[in-house]
């Protein structure tokens, strides 16, 4: 199956990306797309590894929707986490500097130690500077926002303790590879 949104055919042009696991280098081999990759990893129960590959083989604004989408499938966020959600959401809308910098905001009062405050920082660092308005620009390293995303979906799916693990990352797995096909994440019967 072709991902319609992910601009690369072979799985080992996504890995230049990032540092890839050795157990998702070594299902790679002998996989001739990054579907069959990720379909690959889920059967072996790899779920952080493919969260991290398609967020990194996503373009940036699927990228964070992914993220976005998938932390506002919890129901159990206080609400500077709830806040930090819709402001990942409206940088995706509105991808200026405006939301930019209010989804850092959001990021800072939600703190990263839950995946709600890792979705605005990946808005956050999608671009722009890392160091405050006045400052001189630094902008931030290349896909630091897809690794603010995995950790966004990595952490949704697995705290408080992990009970719901699985079937989240296969929610959340299924909404990234709907965007991937060109979908809006919405799955049917979610």
């Amino acid at each position: 199956m072709k991902l319609l949104k992910v601009p690369h055919d072979n799985p080992k042009e996504v890995f230049a990306f990032y540092e890839p696991t050795p157990d998702i280098i070594e299902l790679s081999d002998g996989v001739g797309s990054p579907y069959e990759l990720i379909q690959k990893a889920i059967a072996h129960h790899f779920y952080a590894d493919a969260v991290t590959f398609l967020a990194h083989g996503l373009p940036i604004r699927e990228s964070i929707w992914w993220a976005a989408v998938c932390a506002d499938k919890r129901d159990d966020w206080n609400d500077n986490e709830r806040n930090a959600v819709t402001a990942a959401k409206s940088w995706v809308h509105s991808p200026d500097e405006t939301t930019r910098r209010h989804a850092e905001e959001m990021a800072k009062l939600s703190t990263l130690n839950t995946g709600a405050g890792w979705a605005s920082q990946a808005a956050f660092w999608s671009g722009g500077s890392m160091t405050e308005p006045s400052a001189p620009i630094v902008p931030p390293p290349p896909y630091l926002y897809a690794q603010a995303v995995a950790g966004c979906i990595n952490l949704t799916a697995v705290l408080p303790d992990g009970a719901k693990a699985e079937e989240r990352y296969e929610l959340f797995l299924k909404i990234g590879l709907n965007l991937a096909r060109g979908g809006n994440g919405e799955i049917e019967g979610e």
